[in-house]
C-alpha cells in the first residue's frame, strides 16, 4: 500500500518510537493520527509533522480501555476521513519490581498495554478497514518476545511474545478482508530514554542484556523506515520483522517449524 493520501493511525505517539514512525508516515504522504495519553508530548509531535508540511491530529486515549480505542478509531474517520494503516506502538514504562515480585496490578497493566491494547485497536480498525476495502497493520513487539531464553521482565517479554503471535494467527485476513497483518520486533532502539539510560549500565549489563554500542543502535527513525517497508510490500502479511542493529533486519520463515528444530526427548 501506498501511504500517498492514506489516513494512519500510530498508538504511543508522543515521542521515541512511535514519533518516528508518525512522521516517517507523514513524511511518505500520510495524514496521520497521533496517539498518546501525554498530551503535550503527543501535540508536540503533531506540531513537528505540520511544520515539516504534514497533516497530523492528536487523540488522547488508553489504549487498554475498549471505549477509548473506539473514540480513538471513530476520531481517524471522522477527521480525516478513514483507517488506512494501524501501527500498534503504545507500551507502558517499565520498571522493578517485575513479575512475580511485583504487584498483580503493576505486572497486569504491562499486560493490558502491550497484548490487550494491541488486540482491542486491531479488531477496532479490521472493522473500519473491511468497510473499505482492506488496510495495513503493523504491530511493534521486540526482541524481549523472541526465544527462550530467561528475562529480567517476565510480563514484558510474555506480552511482546504474544503480539508476535498473534500476529502471525491472522495472515489469513489478508485473504478474507485485504488486510495485512506484520509485526517487527526492534532490539535496543536509541529513544531519548534509552540514551539516557545505558550510559549506567555496567558492562555486564549490557553484555547479559544485548545492549549494542551507542553507535550502531537502532534509531527511531530506523524503526519507522521498517514500517514503510511493511505499509509497502503486499507481498508480506503475518510475518515478523527481527531488527537488531542499524541496518540488520531478519525476517521470521513464515513455515519455521520449532518441532522440527528441538531436541526429542522420546
Amino acid at each position: 500500500m501506498d501511504p500517498q493520501g492514506k489516513v494512519a493511525l500510530v498508538t504511543g505517539a508522543g515521542y521515541g518510537i512511535g514519533r518516528g514512525i508518525a512522521r516517517r508516515l507523514a513524511t511518505a504522504g500520510a495524514s496521520v493520527v497521533v496517539n498518546d495519553i501525554d498530551d503535550p508530548h503527543g501535540r508536540e509531535t503533531v506540531s513537528l509533522i505540520e511544520g515539516a508540511g504534514g497533516r497530523a491530529a492528536f487523540v488522547r486515549a488508553d489504549v487498554s480501555s475498549e471505549e477509548d480505542v473506539q473514540r480513538m478509531i471513530s476520531f481517524a474517520e471522522e477527521t480525516f476521513g478513514g483507517l488506512y494503516i494501524l501501527v500498534n506502538n503504545a507500551a507502558n514504562e517499565i520498571e522493578p519490581p517485575f513479575y512475580p515480585y511485583a504487584n498483580a496490578d503493576r505486572w497486569r497493566r504491562t499486560l493490558d498495554v502491550c497484548l490487550v491494547g494491541t488486540m482491542i485497536a486491531t479488531q477496532q480498525a479490521i472493522k473500519l478497514m473491511s468497510e473499505r476495502g482492506g488496510g495495513v497493520i503493523v504491530n511493534l513487539s521486540s526482541m524481549a518476545g523472541v526465544g527462550f531464553t530467561p528475562h529480567d521482565a517476565p510480563e514484558y517479554a510474555a506480552a511482546k511474545a504474544g503480539i508476535m503471535r498473534l500476529t502471525a494467527t491472522l495472515a489469513p485476513l489478508k485473504e478474507r478482508l485485504n488486510i495485512r497483518v506484520n509485526c517487527i520486533a526492534p532490539n535496543w532502539v536509541a529513544t531519548e530514554k534509552v540514551r539516557s539510560y545505558v550510559p549506567q549500565l555496567t558492562a555486564q549489563q549490557r553484555a547479559d542484556w544485548w545492549v549494542p554500542d551507542m553507535n550502531v543502535m537502532a534509531a527511531p527513525e530506523d524503526i519507522a523506515d521498517a514500517v514503510v517497508q511493511l505499509v509497502q510490500d503486499d507481498s508480506l502479511y503475518g510475518r515478523s520483522l527481527l531488527y537488531g542493529e542499524r541496518g540488520k533486519e531478519w525476517l521470521v520463515p513464515a513455515d519455521l517449524d520449532l518441532i522440527d528444530l528441538s531436541e526429542r526427548l522420546q
